[in-house]
């Protein structure tokens, strides 16, 4: 990476922001995967996630679903050690487990997660955990225990490398 910042010294300024912004990019960490699939990946890597639904245009409840700025994919499972939901819950609620979020970029990805951030902090009763790994959110129920949450948080970072 230095010989790389000497070579943009001998570069106009337009050409040097254009190759490092480049390279940025390059190194930047994404996957072409979908949620469901994420979502399985996390099953195998022994967690106990159980795919309950893969959201559609229809479905969507956010209704961000191929939308500007929103996901390309989401997908919702249980994890059988969160609490059963209570009344009213219904498959794809995060109190029963979880979500994964897949957007076009990472920056999109981080926006989510800010927004979301947000919203918990002005309602506690929306809280969760969530992470970001590169284009992908991964929305865990707050009624898992921290250890439970970051053991979906480790094996995401290993799906999205």
């Amino acid at each position: 990476m230095h010989d790389v910042m000497i070579r943009l010294r001998h570069l106009s300024r337009a050409a040097a922001a254009l190759v490092l912004a480049a390279l940025l990019t390059a190194c930047g960490v994404s996957t072409d995967r979908d949620a469901a699939g994420i979502i399985s990946e996390l099953a195998a890597q022994g967690l106990p996630a159980d795919l309950t639904v893969t959201y559609t245009e229809e479905n969507d409840p956010n209704k961000l679903l191929g939308r500007p700025n929103g996901y390309i994919s989401k997908a919702a499972f249980t994890d059988e050690r969160a609490a059963a939901g209570g009344p009213g819950g219904k498959p794809g609620d995060l109190n029963l487990g979880g979500g994964v979020e897949v957007f076009q970029d990472a920056d999109a990805a981080e926006t989510r997660v800010k927004y979301i951030q947000s919203l918990a902090k002005s309602s506690p009763m929306m809280g969760e955990y969530t992470y970001q790994a590169g284009n992908v959110v991964l929305r865990i129920s707050k009624d898992l225990p921290p250890s439970d949450a970051r053991a979906y948080e480790t094996a995401l970072n290993k799906i999205v490398q």
